[in-house]
């Protein structure tokens, strides 16, 4: 074999251990057993026991909204401190951001639960929601200061040839950064929609997300028939599926830019 072909069947074993277990839960999702490893024939049961569901009901809407807001805060905020920043040179501001990325997320997560605790803030919707924007802020500034090194050259053509800042912004700035916003709005969403350790960290008694929730079940499995082992597969479907639907939108966005 050459070093080419030892390189993508590495690649495919590493695909393969990564995705077999997720396949195992998808088909686990839809035996009509209780129980894990035990195939006594086809069913939709556990997805239908999802549509009777209230508690999973109330984690999707706290998912789905903190995902939403967190995601549009983060971005919002990281594209007006990117609209600032002229070439790669790094600044005060990257030494701030970078941090966040490469550090613990248990460490950032103890530390958001120390600064609540501390101030007194009561721990649900707002501080996890916080929380989350905190950790997505770095990832959305880094996706959009990159894009940014790209178009400012012609934003300075503008500005030359007399275009006022607000025209620059919405002829120029904005149509050309919208695949970076995409594309942090689209990470930084499924950051948030699929956190567990940060969530854990900042949320308080009786509040929950869908991670949170799936959590909560796993380690009392059996207490009610929503805690079975496959109705946990077919809600962790669920979040999976949502996730790869958005990647794969994504996916689909950027290759219809390119022409493809």
């Amino acid at each position: 074999m050459s070093s080419k072909q030892l390189l993508r069947v590495y690649t495919y074993v590493i695909a393969l251990l990564l995705y077999i277990p997720i396949a195992f839960m998808v088909v686990s999702s839809f035996n009509s057993s209780p129980y894990i490893g035990v195939w006594e024939g086809f069913t939709t049961y556990w997805y239908q026991l999802l549509l009777r569901d209230s508690e999973a009901h109330i984690a999707l809407v706290n998912s789905l909204t903190i995902a939403i807001v967190s995601s549009t805060l983060s971005v919002s905020t990281a594209l007006l401190a990117a609209l600032q920043i002229r070439g790669r040179r790094l600044t005060a501001v990257d030494a701030l951001v970078y941090p966040p990325i490469v550090m613990p997320e248990v460490a950032e997560a103890v530390a958001l639960f120390l600064a609540f605790t501390y101030l007194g803030v009561e721990k649900g919707w707002l501080t996890v929601m916080l929380g989350h924007t905190a950790f997505n802020l770095a990832f959305a500034y880094v996706t959009l200061t990159v894009s940014r090194v790209r178009f400012e050259e012609l934003e300075d053509a503008a500005r030359t040839l007399g275009a006022g800042r607000l025209q620059t912004f919405k002829d120029i700035i904005l149509p050309l950064a919208m695949p970076g916003i995409v594309a942090a709005l689209a990470i930084t969403f499924l950051l948030s929609f699929t956190n567990f350790i940060k969530t854990l960290f900042t949320t308080g008694p009786g509040f929950y997300t869908l991670p949170i929730l799936i959590w909560n079940r796993a380690r009392r499995p059996g207490i009610s028939e929503f805690a079975s082992q496959n109705a946990l597969n077919a809600l962790a479907t669920l979040v999976t599926l949502t996730a790869l639907s958005i990647a794969v939108a994504y996916t689909a966005y950027m290759l219809r830019k390119a022409g493809r």
